[in-house]
Order: structure tokens, then sequence, then C-alpha cells
């Protein structure tokens, strides 16, 4: 299998385009929960900057020192909605765990799911993705704590070393490894969901072992992939906040407003780019993959519903 090369690069962002339903109903679900987290900041800090100068000089460029104040007032008006804001994350990350389901059937079938088979197979796949999910937890353990290392590495090289640059060369190393692990696993556990979705396995043991074995034998393929996404959608993002810091003026808070929305929806549309790239790349091994599940062998894919019927995602 690793001699094949399927173009999937494009035809993925063409597929998110075509169901950019999805996109909207996610970023819909984002925008409702994080509007409830900050309600309760917003109208603290409110009351506070309506009756102070220091409003002026928040909303007319960004005072240091007004900020502070801001938060060191006796109401604390950042700290009451903290409750909230996790709750928010964690029913938003409930939210994206239940629709990956539904939302992966559609981009590995390339069809438009109707209401019905859509939230069917959102509950369908619901559990067997949150035990991977824990398992892709317990992956970023030693991650994590390779980090860890590495920071600690990093401040006793600067704390020795007569020149700063050393320290900083092995941070640059250290990171670029860590980032390299953290998208190799992600890569992983994504292999692992659609194979879930694809063959219909029960044990996500066994789905995490051919998932495994799948990415093994089209490291380098799979990986170049999800990387050339994942840099389109940091310059992006990077782009979007230059353009944000040095073109809009500090009491243009409309224009403001629109730019962090619209980074929020390229964020979310290149991490479904490498779903849907993910999901057509597999595709392409379907024979194989059915000849290899342990399980229930996958269904193949429906052919492209001509149902005017609107789906969900």
């Amino acid at each position: 299998m690793a001699e094949l090369k399927p173009k999937t690069f494009l035809a993925g962002a063409r597929l998110v385009w075509r169901q950019q339903r999805a996109l909207w109903l996610i970023y819909a679900a984002n925008l409702v929960l994080a509007s409830v987290a900050t309600r309760d900041p917003l109208a603290r800090t409110a009351a506070i900057l309506n009756h102070s100068l220091a409003g002026w000089r928040l909303v007319h460029g960004f005072d240091l020192g007004a900020y502070v104040e801001l938060q060191l007032h006796p109401s604390m008006p950042f700290n009451g909605g903290r409750p909230v804001m996790v709750y928010s994350a964690m029913l938003f990350a409930i939210f994206l765990l239940f629709v990956t389901g539904g939302l992966l059937t559609a981009y590995y079938q390339d069809r438009r799911l109707s209401p019905g088979p859509f939230f069917a197979a959102c509950g369908e796949y619901f559990w067997r993705l949150l035990r991977l999910m824990i398992y892709f937890t317990v992956a970023l353990v030693p991650i994590g704590i390779l980090a860890a290392v590495a920071g600690a590495l990093f401040k006793k090289i600067d704390r020795e070393s007569i020149s700063p640059f050393p320290s900083w060369y092995f941070l640059a190393l250290a990171a670029a490894i860590i980032a390299a692990l953290l998208l190799s696993a992600r890569l992983w556990f994504d292999l692992a969901e659609l194979l879930a979705v694809a063959d219909g396995e029960d044990s996500m043991r066994r789905t995490l072992g051919r998932a495994a074995k799948l990415l093994r034998g089209n490291f380098l393929a799979l990986f170049w992939l999800y990387l050339r996404i994942s840099l389109i959608g940091w310059i992006g993002f990077w782009l979007g906040l230059y353009v944000w810091m040095e073109h809009l003026r500090p009491e243009a808070t409309t224009q403001a407003v629109l730019m962090s929305q619209a980074l929020i929806v390229f964020w979310l549309a290149t991490r479904l780019w490498q779903r849907a790239s993910g999901a057509l790349w597999l595709r392409q091994f379907e024979p194989q993959l059915n000849s290899q599940a342990p399980g229930v062998p996958a269904q193949p894919p429906a052919p492209p519903s001509t149902s005017l019927e609107p789906a969900p995602n």
C-alpha cells in the first residue's frame, strides 16, 4: 500500500466545501457556548469600565497599567466566569466528539447525509470514539513528560552557557520534535477513528493496532498530507493576527470581532480539511481494508446522494 499516492490534498478541501454545513454547525455550537461563557465576565467588566476613565485607555489602545488595574479590582471581573468557561469548553469537546461519528461517515461515504442517518451515526460511534479519546489522552502523557524534560534542560543550558544561542537552538529542536510527535499521535488516532467508522470494529485496541500498521506503511505520505494542511492553518492564522494587530484601529471593535470570527472559521476548516483528506485517502485502500478487517466487513461507500434533502452537516 505504501506505493499508492492518492491525490487527496485538494480533494479534501473540495469535500469540506461541498459539505460545509458541518463547519457551520460546529462554528454555531462554539459561538453559542462562548457567548454563554463570556456573558458574566462581560457584564462585570462593563459595570466597571462604563463608569471609569480606564475604559477609554483600553478602547483606544492597550494600556498595560489599565489592564492590571482592572484585574486587581475588588469585584474580580475576570475570575467570576472561570467555572462557566471550563464547563462550556467541556461541553464543546463532548459536542465535537458526538458529531465526529456523523461527520466521518459523511466524509468516508462522500455523500450528504439527511438528519436521520447523520445523527444515527453520531450516536452509533460516540462511545467508540470516546474510548479512543481516552486512549489518546493516555498517549499524550509521555509527550507531556518529554516536553517538561526539554523545558528543564533548556533552563539548565541557558543558565550554564555563556552564549544564549545554544539554549535557543536546543529549544527550537525540542519544539520541532515535540510538534512532530504530537502531529504523529493526532494522525494515528484520526486513522483509528476513521477505521472505527469504516469497518464497524467494536474493539478500539484492535482498531488502534490496525491504524498503527496502516500508518507505519504509509507514514511519510500521511504525515506530509497533515503537515501541509497544518502549515496552511498556522500561516493563515498568523497572517490574520498580523492584519488585526497592524491594520485595525483599536476602536474598530466591529472589524475586530469579524476578524476574530473569520480566524475561528478558518481554523475549524483546516481541521476538517485534515479529516476529509484522511477519509478520502483511506477509501483508496478499501478492498485491502475489507480483507484485513478482523470484525464485520466494511460496507461499501454509498453512491453520491441525488436527494435535495438538506443535511445537518
